[in-house]
């Protein structure tokens, strides 16, 4: 495996140190990548955008925790629990994008019309 993985799924069994790439282990893998992605939007979380660093931390610790990671399953979760309450707490992740304002901008900056 590369060093450098490049997605989600491959980032995971890194993180939980699994070698084997058993379409049975990669099915669980991503299985427990999507039950967290919808346990972070049932919690508020509304962008979830899997090349975010803490986006992707949080899909590590999920992961860890259902899989008792080192035994320390539990550590894990309420790490978990705790990163997605700041995620749903924070703007960034709990406010869908605003469009992009398109610009009409005439070159009259600053003028105001009188009524």
């Amino acid at each position: 495996m590369e060093a450098d993985a490049t997605t989600l799924t491959e980032k995971m069994r890194a993180a939980l140190r699994i070698s084997s790439t058993s379409a049975k282990i990669t099915e669980e893998i991503e299985d427990c990548i999507g039950a967290c992605k919808a346990d972070l939007a049932n919690d508020g979380v509304k962008v979830i955008d899997e090349s975010d660093k803490l986006i992707i931390r949080a899909i590590t610790l999920y992961c860890k925790a259902e899989f008792g990671y080192n035994d320390k399953g539990e550590m894990f979760r309420q790490s978990y629990d705790t990163l997605k309450m700041r995620l749903a707490l924070s703007q960034e992740y709990n406010e869908e994008p605003a469009p992009p304002v398109s610009k009409t901008d005439t070159g009259t900056e600053g003028a105001e019309s009188e009524a």
